[in-house]
């Protein structure tokens, strides 16, 4: 299904606005004032900042529940199977009853400037062929909430924001609801339910963890814990940086913000947009990178990380020999973690933290 020229619904919020500055080491965060990334999930605000908005948003499933009619009045959005989205850094994912189906959006430039969605194309579902008349699971019928949903917004201009128990617009039924605004002035009201939780090992993975530090990659396997040939050479070094991108303040209150991973090989690095979600899960979305001609070895690098990076969920897990819960983690001056990494395609890549490296 393609639904053309559809102006993404996403995000003022910072949501794709991640554009690398691949081929260069970020500051540390100690330097900015962006060094308090503790969100309250239960209870977000507009002093959160942007890009951990974004983050707690992957953290739910979202069901569209109202829409405005003609008139701008909210109305009920009943449709059966029910809409439901998943939001991942440049993915929307769309479930409806047992169809599957996935947005990708192609980011230009932060905010301002539009997002496009030029299509949304089906993914392999759980679904039996139907063919009996009237059936609610009929595949054209799902189309066409989709395109009842998105279609009318085409060449839109979108801002998704929270709302917040003091709107009028607050509903007490659900834990948590986005607006999405269009400058045409129509509404879609998303209402969200928190995946499930589930026990993690290791420790407890933060931001600032993440961000504090440069990981060196010192094991790479694949589903056969085979060795990765082409992600074990001991003359290109990788590096992966954890980054909110270094915008001015100015900006950053527009929503010209977004976390960002960046993976180095010393020339141009490749990476995208992250998100630290649910029980340890690591989002990684995609951005562009230089085109500097760094050789057959490191391009082939560059090339493989981008492969298996791009648009990719991974479990991680945080270890450290020496500390066994976050109550004794400030008496270890430069702690020596692991970070595990689990790609959904099966591969296992171990990171070792270093002191993040300044320009």
């Amino acid at each position: 299904m393609t639904l053309i020229r559809l102006i993404s619904p996403l995000l003022t919020i910072g949501l794709l606005s991640s554009v690398v500055l691949l081929g260069c080491q970020s500051t540390s965060l100690s330097s900015t004032v962006f060094t308090n990334p503790a969100v309250d999930n239960e209870n977000w605000s507009t002093s959160t900042p942007k890009p951990r908005l974004f983050q707690t948003i992957t953290k739910y499933q979202w069901q569209l529940t109202h829409v405005t009619d003609e008139s701008g009045q909210i109305q009920p959005f009943n449709h059966k199977p029910p809409l439901i989205m998943q939001v991942r850094p440049d993915i929307l994912l769309f479930e409806e009853g047992c169809h599957r189906y996935q947005g990708t959006f192609k980011a230009m430039r932060p905010l301002p400037y539009p997002y496009s969605l030029p299509d949304i194309r089906d993914l392999p579902d759980d679904c039996i062929a139907i063919s009996h008349p009237g059936s609610d699971l009929n595949k054209g019928d799902i189309q066409r909430a989709l395109e009842i949903v998105f279609a009318p917004y085409s060449d839109s201009y979108f801002k998704f924001d929270p709302i917040l128990p003091s709107s009028p617009l607050f509903s007490k039924k659900a834990s948590k609801q986005l607006a999405l605004k269009t400058d045409k002035g129509k509404m879609l009201i998303f209402s969200g339910a928190a995946m499930p939780k589930r026990a993690v090992s290791g420790l407890p993975i933060t931001n600032e963890i993440l961000e504090r530090y440069q990981w060196h990659l010192i094991s790479a396997t694949d589903h056969t814990n085979k060795s990765i040939s082409e992600l074990n050479h001991p003359n290109a070094p990788i590096t992966a940086s954890f980054d909110i991108d270094s915008y001015n303040h100015s900006d950053y209150q527009q929503g010209a913000f977004s976390q960002s991973v960046g993976f180095f090989t010393g020339c141009n690095g490749v990476g995208g947009s992250y998100a630290l979600s649910s029980n340890q899960t690591l989002l990684i979305g995609a951005s562009p990178s230089t085109l500097m001609g760094c050789g057959d070895l490191v391009n082939g690098i560059e090339d493989y990380l981008d492969r298996i990076m791009h648009n990719s969920s991974s479990q991680l897990t945080l270890t450290h020999p020496d500390i066994t819960s976050t109550s004794n983690i400030s008496s270890v001056p430069i702690p020596g973690y692991l970070l595990t990494q689990e790609l959904d395609s099966g591969k296992t890549l171990i990171w070792k933290n270093e002191i993040k490296k300044t320009p």
